[in-house]
């Protein structure tokens, strides 16, 4: 059960409205608009950084695990070209070592 002088009365930090909830503010609304104002050079900068994960393939993955509308990269451009092998001798660089015996 939970008391109702739980917390100590306080005034809000942004309409001076008396509370005895958890924290400086009295709703979520006031804590909102007393956020600090970010200029524009700091917003395109939090912007490029944001656009710029959500091309990565990890963000991509949680993007279509999660069935959003970021996922701008097609399944042709995340995927990767696996090559054709039809034996190890089309391989140069193994010299030789086709077997485990001789590893």
């Amino acid at each position: 059960m939970r008391k109702k002088d739980r917390y100590k009365e306080k005034n809000c930090k942004f309409c001076e409205k008396i509370h005895n909830k958890r924290g400086l503010y009295c709703s979520t609304a006031c804590a909102n608009r007393d956020r600090p104002e970010y200029s524009e050079k700091v917003s395109e900068g939090m912007r490029k950084v944001v656009q710029d994960w959500n091309r990565t393939p990890a963000a991509i993955a949680k993007q279509k695990q999660l069935n959003t509308p970021l996922a701008t990269m097609t399944a042709d451009e995340f995927g990767v070209n696996i090559p054709d092998i039809q034996e190890l001798s089309d391989y140069d660089y193994l010299d030789g070592y086709d077997r485990a015996e001789k590893w």
